[in-house]
């Protein structure tokens, strides 16, 4: 005696469909974690650009060189670490602090043992567009605002 057929029906349209829906979610993540990644890297390159930039500031005997050879002499170790990055808006702030790291006049007048900060801030540009579900805190579309603050004792006056 023969048994009848218990085939299911072929339906070749469904894990197209189903495989359309798991490959959007896996790109997806896998471009959040590359973004995310790309974030940390330029965030330690930025953080790495203040720490060179606030070493410079500190043995840099500004008591015989006028403050805006100074000045340039930091900006530029600073430009030099971030050279090979692409980043927006960028400001390099140099100045004198107490403790706390409040602004308390120009650095270049600093006393030996004084604090001395670099504050280096940039726009990260976002390779891949967020559609709103991320925050757009930088100052141009589609990026993402890095702040980095060092603050060292002075060493050269």
């Amino acid at each position: 005696m023969r048994l009848p057929s218990t085939r299911r029906p072929q339906r070749p349209g469904a894990a197209l469909v189903e495989m359309t829906f798991i490959a959007l979610a896996l790109f997806t993540f896998m471009f959040a974690i590359f973004e995310f990644g790309r974030y940390i890297m330029y965030r330690q390159i930025i953080d790495n650009a203040a720490r060179s930039g606030a070493r410079q500031a500190v043995i840099e005997a500004t008591s015989y060189i006028s403050q805006s050879v100074a000045t340039a002499d930091v900006t530029a170790v600073v430009n030099q670490n971030l050279a090979a990055l692409n980043v927006q808006n960028l400001n390099i702030q140099i100045y004198q602090a107490d403790n706390n790291g409040t602004n308390t006049g120009n650095w270049t007048l600093a006393q030996f043992g004084s604090n001395i900060v670099v504050q280096v801030d940039a726009d990260l540009p976002l390779l891949f567009p967020t559609f709103g579900f991320l925050p757009n805190n930088g100052a141009a579309a589609n990026s993402v605002h890095i702040t980095a603050k060092v603050m060292m004792r002075s060493e050269a006056n």
